[in-house]
């Protein structure tokens, strides 16, 4: 039988030796699936979110002399946003993984050193595992209308980013049937007159209304040439397009009304991309690029292999030292702490003052640095350094 050491129980504690492993369940599987591109699985943010909180509470009661105040029993409470058959945003709770779309939103209630009573934001991310984090007309009316009620409540919006730029679709019932008329059917490479069609292909999606054709006699058979590919789904082509446009100006609107925050993990494609740049500030973590277009398909341009790999494009060493983005972090949950630490500075909306702690360092403290006729930092009469002996600091507090 399995036995815990310790007070801390596993789930294995109790069970027979012999008990068989259980499978991975749905959130699992999920959770492999961004942990193999290089991020964390969407619905484990809020978590990060809540643990980031409690870090940023102890670090603010480090110091003695500050008032300590009691840690609030829930540091986040929230609710996801989702969209109604109209299209607007509802509240709702739902378990993690009940997103049908590749975009997830949440309106957060933090309660912070600086707000001990709760402040609000809305967060937006992209899933990575539905569709590898494209957008399609779902995903930018989610973010749109999560983005407008940040506008129209004055509250800060975070937008974490991990995805692969507008979607571009293929009408998966056309794609097994189509035919293609060569110039030279003994010599492909000289290109092809037109894709077809056969009548009895035809007949089966015509009901469909995803494809047009018109009807042909070509090399003695009977053919429809395909003149349009709709495709029976909505996505898959121009209106991806449409909706990158609309949510790139929205985060346009945002950025002159609302305090606008990115965190980039695993990578930011395309409208991705401008999304993030559109942004107040940045954050990206190490293993992430933000590009427009990969190494790849730049290659194939260029004719010869340039770049070998996206990191060389849009990595930290590029964006970071251009300044595109302001910080970068080791991991998400870092990238997350930052953006708790950088919210402490700001308003709780825009129409209030920002708040206003104890300093961490009393006006009335002594300086114990004395300068030295060796080299030394200035900067050590007012934070204090480090002694040889490691007796501890020169200054009793550190800013």
């Amino acid at each position: 039988m399995f036995q815990a050491y310790g007070d801390k129980q596993g789930p294995l504690h109790g069970m027979l030796i012999n008990t068989p492993y259980v499978t991975k369940d749905l959130l699992q599987s999920k959770r492999f699936q961004a942990q193999s591109l290089g991020t964390t699985y969407v619905y484990d943010f809020p978590e990060m979110f809540r643990q980031a909180l409690k870090k940023l509470w102890h670090s603010s009661q480090a110091f003695a002399h500050l008032p300590r105040c009691p840690l609030p029993s829930e540091l986040l409470t929230f609710t996801e946003l989702v969209l109604d058959a109209q299209g607007q945003l509802v509240q709702m709770n739902r378990l993690p993984g009940g997103n049908e779309i590749g975009m997830v939103a949440w309106r957060m209630t933090l309660r912070t050193p600086e707000y001990p009573a709760g402040r609000e934001i809305i967060v937006i991310s992209n899933d990575i595992t539905h569709k590898i984090g494209s957008f399609g007309p779902q995903e930018d009316v989610l973010f749109l209308r999560a983005s407008e009620m940040a506008r129209e409540s004055g509250i800060p919006r975070i937008y974490i980013a991990a995805n692969s730029g507008a979607r571009i679709g293929l009408a998966e019932e056309i794609r097994h049937m189509f035919h293609v008329a060569w110039q030279d059917p003994a010599d492909p490479y000289k290109g092809f007159k037109y894709l077809y069609l056969t009548p009895q292909d035809y007949k089966k999606v015509s009901a469909l209304n995803s494809v047009h054709c018109e009807h042909v006699e070509d090399e003695g058979e009977s053919r429809y040439k395909i003149t349009d590919i709709i495709g029976k789904d909505e996505g898959l082509g121009v209106e991806n397009l449409k909706g990158s446009g609309m949510i790139a100006g929205e985060s346009s609107l945002a950025y002159e009304e609302i305090i606008t925050m990115n965190l980039v993990t695993c990578r930011a494609i395309g409208i991705g991309a401008y999304l993030v740049r559109l942004g107040q500030r940045t954050i990206q973590v190490d293993n992430s690029h933000i590009i427009l277009t990969g190494a790849g398909a730049l290659n194939k341009v260029l004719g010869r292999e340039v770049y070998t790999s996206n990191n060389q494009l849009g990595g930290i060493q590029i964006m970071h030292n251009n300044g595109v983005t302001h910080c970068t972090v080791c991991d998400d949950f870092e990238g997350v702490f930052t953006l708790l630490q950088w919210l402490s500075y700001m308003p709780m909306c825009k129409s209030s003052p920002v708040p206003i702690v104890h300093s961490k360092d009393p006006i009335d403290r002594p300086v114990e640095f004395v300068p030295t006729k060796a080299p030394y930092d200035p900067r050590w009469m007012l934070a204090g350094a480090s002694q040889p002996d490691s007796k501890g600091f020169l200054a009793e507090w550190l800013l």
